[in-house]
């Protein structure tokens, strides 16, 4: 492998070092709250074959609930308008639904589209659909939510697994290595979970006792219907594992209802659980945060390489973000009090843009 195979980038770097100016206007100069994450290239080096533009390019996106997609859409669009290369940007809603996602995927195959971006709601069952496309000359460049096997063009995203026994851990610790703990995750079957909640319980300790996993389906106040019967069966929950923090965020909400103390919970960059963390943990000793946020820009990285294949260029096979923890020694840095609690705070967009998508 070549290029990127032994370098990590800081994300100020990788945002506007090796993207060019083009690129960097589409971001703007709003400085980002999250300088730790890391971008590293992984397996061979893909190289695309020149074709001439300007591209149509779809977007598969698995659902569209929660404020975290509204973001990630606003910064693909506005990536793909600051893109003179791309001609239309199209984007169909799978609305949680699989085989809707992979009938989508169908029909931007059947519109002949020249790339096709992905948020998979599940990475097995996507994956025989991606490589027909991948197989018939389409560019595929799944993001965020891994896809199975290796029949796509290009990743970027986290590694869930990793990601998820990082939190595992840290919950495990915040507990001195006992507890009896809970588990919310996403929606049902995702693979993004499933791969996070593995690597969370191989990273627990031994004592810790998983009381019930539960989907709350990354929306906060599913999380707090979920979480008010976890505690009306389970008079001890010393901690939450969490794989997003909105979900997070309805579960402390659900034990302040309820009248129960606070605890440590994970999740990732949502403000609204580091606004309520800032409010209330002077009321719950116990109360602690350990996040990773989960970038709304991650799916810019997929749309350039796509455009790098297109054009002849070379991509890594995968890119894999790695973020930095948020934790009570730096939450602060993350914190946006004067933005709405949807705002997941590791972005692209301008106080602006934000503001256009949140009404505020």
């Amino acid at each position: 492998m070549t290029g990127f195979s032994d370098t990590r980038w800081s994300r100020r770097r990788l945002l506007q070092g090796t993207l060019g100016m083009g690129a960097l206007l589409a971001l703007g100069n709003r400085a980002f709250a999250q300088e730790g994450v890391t971008l590293e290239g992984v397996g061979a080096m893909v190289k695309g074959t020149a074709k001439p533009g300007p591209y149509r390019i779809g977007f598969a996106n698995g659902f569209s609930g929660n404020s975290w997609r509204a973001m990630a859409i606003a910064a693909l669009e506005a990536e793909a308008k600051a893109t003179p290369d791309i001609g239309e940007f199209i984007i169909l809603d799978g609305q949680g639904d699989i085989n809707k996602q992979v009938s989508d995927i169908e029909t931007l195959i059947n519109q002949q589209v020249d790339a096709i971006l992905v948020i998979a709601n599940s990475g097995s069952a996507v994956a025989p659909i991606l490589k027909q496309a991948t197989d018939e000359g389409i560019i595929t460049a799944p993001f965020n939510l891994p896809v199975d096997g290796d029949g796509w063009s290009t990743y970027v995203g986290t590694d869930p697994q990793k990601k998820g026994a990082t939190l595992g851990k840290w919950l495990s610790d915040a507990l001195g290595g006992k507890g009896k703990i809970v588990a919310l995750g996403g929606l049902p079957g995702n693979s993004y979970t499933a791969a996070g909640w593995a690597g969370a319980q191989e990273a627990m300790s031994k004592d810790i006792e998983i009381l019930a996993f539960k989907d709350a389906f990354w929306e906060e106040d599913k999380a707090k219907v979920v979480m008010a019967d976890l505690i009306a069966a389970h008079p001890q929950i010393d901690g939450v594992w969490c794989d997003g923090a909105q979900v997070g965020a309805g579960a402390m909400k659900a034990l302040l209802a309820a009248g129960r103390p606070l605890v440590p919970v994970t999740g990732d960059d949502y403000n609204g659980l580091l606004k309520l963390y800032d409010a209330e943990k002077g009321n719950h000793p116990k109360f602690d945060i350990g996040l990773m946020s989960e970038p709304t820009w991650q799916g810019i990285f997929a749309m350039r390489a796509a455009v790098t294949l297109l054009k002849g260029g070379e991509v890594p096979k995968q890119q894999i973000l790695s973020p930095a923890m948020i934790t009570k020694d730096n939450y602060t840095k993350y914190l946006r009090p004067t933005l709405p609690d949807g705002v997941f705070t590791d972005t692209s967009l301008t106080d602006e843009q934000l503001a256009a998508i949140f009404k505020a």
